[in-house]
């Protein structure tokens, strides 16, 4: 059986090629013109790894904090046209306005939840997690953030009606917060390049389960990263879990 997986951890961009800026993350992503993320074309390699849903945030959103608030608003009439894209609605905690988008943009299905990223805006949860955390408990949101070294589990117990996705499993770190969440509220994805690591996935599985772990790309290769699922060594059930299970429940699709 085919498993049309949901891609729960994407980035795209939708700026002209000639105006697109550096993203100050790796060397890899600032040579040639490799890191386009062009919606469209993502689409498409998705669509050839059968992911049939796509969740995002904007890249511009991420890379330059005088256009996470205008790169919302582009994003959220984007997904409107799009059936099976969906919106992460970026938040910086330093600007109110992305918590008003917030307010109204999580009332529409097509927007997921909320999506941090401390370590490209510059600030730290120790300053902004109470403010944020909050904000995402009162509307019971979803909220995808990247991990650091902060204390999580706590900020996740204290909101338990809020769930936190702490992004890009990579190792202990992350199986030892969704293990230690006293109200179960904390999922992880296998986005980006550590979920390649040999037996990551097959570790993880056998510290967590496979029903708080989610399905993500993080735009690199849709189809490497969907096989790192297919072919690891755990169960039938825990793949589908994994590729499309959790993310249904999680999200009500």
């Amino acid at each position: 059986m085919v498993i049309n997986a949901i891609d729960t951890h994407c980035h795209i961009r939708y700026a002209p090629l000639e105006t697109l800026k550096p993203i100050p993350i790796s060397k890899i992503m600032q040579e040639g013109p490799y890191y386009t993320a062009y919606w469209n074309e993502l689409l498409q390699m998705e669509q050839a790894a059968k992911i049939s849903t796509v969740f995002a945030s904007p890249m511009e959103a991420l890379v330059d904090l005088a256009d996470t608030v205008q790169a919302n608003e582009d994003m959220f009439r984007l997904v409107q046209d799009i059936p099976n894209l969906y919106q992460w609605v970026v938040i910086d905690p330093r600007n109110d306005s992305t918590f008003e988008q917030a307010d109204r943009m999580l009332k529409s299905k097509k927007c997921v939840g909320m999506k941090l990223h401390p370590r490209l805006h510059g600030y730290t949860l120790a300053e902004y997690g109470e403010k944020i955390f909050s904000f995402a408990d009162e509307r019971s949101a979803i909220v995808q953030m990247h991990y650091g070294r902060e204390d999580y589990v706590g900020l996740a117990d204290s909101f338990p009606n809020a769930t936190f996705i702490v992004a890009h499993l990579g190792g202990a770190l992350h199986i030892n917060a969704v293990k230690n969440a006293k109200y179960r509220n904390i999922y992880t994805d296998t986005s980006g390049m550590d979920s390649l690591r040999n037996k990551l996935i097959e570790y993880a599985v056998s510290q967590i389960g496979s029903d708080r772990i989610l399905f993500g790309t993080d735009t690199y290769a849709p189809g490497s990263q969907r096989g790192r699922i297919e072919y690891a060594l755990i169960s039938e059930q825990d793949k589908e879990n994994i590729l499309l299970n959790n993310a249904k429940r999680l999200f009500g699709l």
